[in-house]
C-alpha cells in the first residue's frame, strides 16, 4: 500500500465513478481498477461494491477511507510545504510511428508548457528498440506494435524481461490519400487500385521487428513500383496534400488530422491485416503525474479514432 493508492481510493469515493476518477487522475480506467483490485486482495477486504450506476463504498472500505483521511491530509501539508513553486516535468518514452499517439503528445505537452523546467525526449523508433529503451531503463514506458500474429512472441520477450504489457489499440492498418483522388469516393479499396499510384515509404522501416532476424513483412504485397522514401514526418503530409497520386499505409488518424491536410483514409480488402500498439513498462514501475497527463490524452485520442472509424 502507498499513498498513490490512498488518493485512488479518495477520488473514486468523491467521483462515485471509476472512469470519472480515471479521468481526473490522467490514467487508464482498467489500470485503475486493477490497482484497487489488488489493494483490495493486500487488505483483506472489499473497498468498493460495483454496480450498473457506478460505484460505492461499502462499511468497510468507509472505515478504511475514515482511517486514512488523516494521512492524505498530513501528505498534502508537507507536500504543500515543501513543494517548490517550480514545477519540475521530465517526461521520455520511445513509440511508433503513429498519428494518433504524435497528436496526443502535442497536446500534452501544449498542457505542461509552461512549467519552468521541462525536459522531453520522444522518441519514433522500431519495435524491439522500444523494449531495450525501456528494459535499459532509458524510458520508464514505452509503446510497441506488432502483428496480432507475432503477439506469444512479443509476450515471452517481454515478461522475460520482468516488463508488463497493457493493450492500447487494435487495429487494422488503411490507406491514407487526398480526398481529390477519384479513388478517395470508393468504400472499400482492392490493392490493383494502389499499382498506378506512387507509395510513400518510411525510409527506415525496413529495420527487424523480431529479434529472429525475420524481418517485418509489408501490410500488403501490392505490384506498385512507385515509391518515395522518407525520413520525417513533415514530408508525408506534403507530399499527401501537394501530390494527389500519392498514398501511404498508416494506422488510423485523427480526424482532425485528416481535415487539416485534407485527405481520407480507406480500408483495403487485404489479410492478416491485424496490429496491436502495447504501452510496455517494469513490472515495478509506479506511474508519475508526468506520466498520467500523457496518457490521458493519449487515450482519450485512442477513444476519438476507435470511435471515428465504427
Amino acid at each position: 500500500m502507498n499513498i498513490q493508492e490512498l488518493k485512488y481510493v479518495a477520488e473514486i469515493a468523491r467521483t462515485g465513478s471509476m472512469t470519472q476518477a480515471a479521468a481526473n487522475l490522467y490514467m487508464n480506467q482498467p489500470n485503475l481498477s486493477k490497482s484497487i483490485i489488488a489493494l483490495e486482495k493486500e487488505l483483506g477486504i472489499t473497498i468498493f461494491r460495483r454496480s450498473s450506476k457506478g460505484v460505492s463504498l461499502t462499511k468497510e472500505g468507509n472505515d478504511f477511507l475514515l482511517a486514512t483521511k488523516e494521512i492524505l491530509e498530513k501528505f498534502e501539508v508537507i507536500e504543500s510545504k515543501y513543494k517548490t513553486d517550480e514545477i519540475k516535468h521530465y517526461f521520455g518514452i520511445s513509440v511508433p510511428r503513429a498519428s494518433y499517439i504524435s497528436y496526443a503528445f502535442t497536446q500534452f505537452v501544449g498542457e505542461i508548457a509552461n512549467a519552468k523546467n521541462l525536459q522531453i525526449d520522444f522518441s519514433e523508433t522500431s519495435s524491439m528498440q522500444v523494449i531495450h529503451d525501456v528494459s535499459s531503463q532509458k524510458h520508464n514506458f514505452g509503446i510497441i506494435r506488432y502483428a496480432v500474429e507475432h503477439e506469444k512472441y512479443f509476450h515471452k520477450l517481454i515478461e522475460g524481461l520482468d516488463l508488463c504489457g497493457d493493450t492500447l489499440l487494435e487495429f487494422e492498418y488503411v490507406i491514407v490519400m487526398s480526398s481529390y483522388v477519384p479513388l478517395a469516393a470508393k468504400k472499400v479499396l482492392e490493392l490493383s487500385d494502389l499499382n498506378n499510384l506512387i507509395e510513400i515509404i518510411h525510409g527506415d522501416s525496413s529495420i527487424p521487428s523480431l529479434a529472429t532476424g525475420e524481418i517485418r513483412k509489408s501490410v500488403h504485397s501490392s505490384t506498385n513500383r512507385k515509391n518515395i522514401y522518407i525520413y520525417e514526418r513533415g514530408s508525408q503530409f506534403d507530399l499527401l496534400t501537394n501530390v494527389p497520386s500519392t498514398y501511404m499505409w498508416v494506422s488510423p488518424i485523427p480526424p482532425e488530422m485528416l481535415t487539416r491536410y485534407r485527405l481520407v483514409q480507406k480500408n483495403v480488402s487485404i489479410c492478416d491485416n491485424c496490429y496491436r500498439d502495447v504501452i510496455i513498462y517494469p513490472k515495478t514501475y509506479q506511474m508519475t503525474d508526468t506520466d498520467r497527463k500523457f496518457l490521458g490524452h493519449l487515450y482519450r485520442m485512442r477513444d476519438m479514432i476507435q470511435g471515428y472509424n465504427t
